[in-house]
């Protein structure tokens, strides 16, 4: 019995993780092709167009230093954006209904709705690195770029469930990604050096998490990092799980979810 219980679960996560990630591939120009022209925009402007202007950062050419923060920024926009939208239109459309009611537990469900989330991140920072891959100098430790990004979407992907179940119109959606989220990449040492700011901003910078995503993917790509790489992965680690396990909590209860 416990066997069969089992294997309807596994169908169940594998089902609707399957809606969520053919959503996503079907929409590719909607989902995958904005990021990626964004982050190649970004890139051949302050990299090309600024290359006479400025050509390294702490003694890293001026591509290699912010293709790292464009990596991050791009996983942690669009994960939270696929995750936030999904869970809003299964509020919005009643489908959430039949999933509440399904015998999927909390985590299930929470990593069911993060799959598409995941997919559509990591895709297009795959397809950034590409296009990158010859102007760049390389990548000195891929395992610890795939391991950044990948807590990376699993954080802002939980965080896009919590603002789904919290939100009631898009506005919120909007509010939580261009005054929260978008304030906190600007402000990452994306574009620059922490160790090259006056204070209070230095502070302000190594306050901000996302500091801590950034330098520890610049420190898979570029070698160079300014914190240590354990305490970043640690960092990433806890607010990944952090994130997730609030999600799954406020799903078990219906937060914001049930009429």
């Amino acid at each position: 019995m416990n066997e069969h219980r089992s294997i309807d679960f596994r169908r169940g996560l594998v089902a609707l993780a399957g809606r969520e990630v053919r959503r996503v591939l079907s929409l590719w120009s909607q989902t995958i092709a904005p990021p990626v022209v964004s982050g190649c925009l970004m890139l051949a402007i302050f990299a090309g167009a600024l290359s006479d202007k400025l050509r390294e950062v702490e003694g890293v050419l001026y591509l290699d230093f912010i293709l790292p923060g464009i990596l991050v920024m791009t996983v942690a926009s669009q994960s939270f954006a696929n995750n936030a939208t999904s869970v809003f239109q299964a509020k919005n459309e009643g489908y959430i209904e039949d999933v509440l009611t399904s015998p999927l537990s909390a985590w299930q469900t929470v990593s069911a709705f993060m799959a598409g989330g995941m997919v559509r991140a990591l895709t297009a920072a795959a397809i950034i690195v590409g296009v990158s891959f010859p102007f760049a100098a390389g990548f000195d430790r891929w395992p610890l770029v795939i391991v950044v990004l990948v807590l990376t979407a699993i954080s802002f992907g939980a965080l896009g469930v919590v603002v789904g179940m919290w939100a009631d119109t898009f506005d919120r959606h909007s509010f939580i990604a261009n005054l929260v989220i978008a304030p906190l990449a600007m402000v990452a040492g994306v574009f620059y050096s922490a160790g090259l700011l006056p204070q209070p901003w230095q502070t302000i910078t190594q306050l901000d998490p996302i500091y801590y995503l950034v330098d520890a993917t610049r420190a898979g790509t570029a070698g160079f990092h300014e914190t240590s790489v354990a305490a970043s992965l640690l960092v990433a680690g806890g607010l990944a799980i952090g994130l997730t396990v609030l999600a799954a909590a406020l799903y078990a209860r219906g937060w914001r979810l049930k009429p």
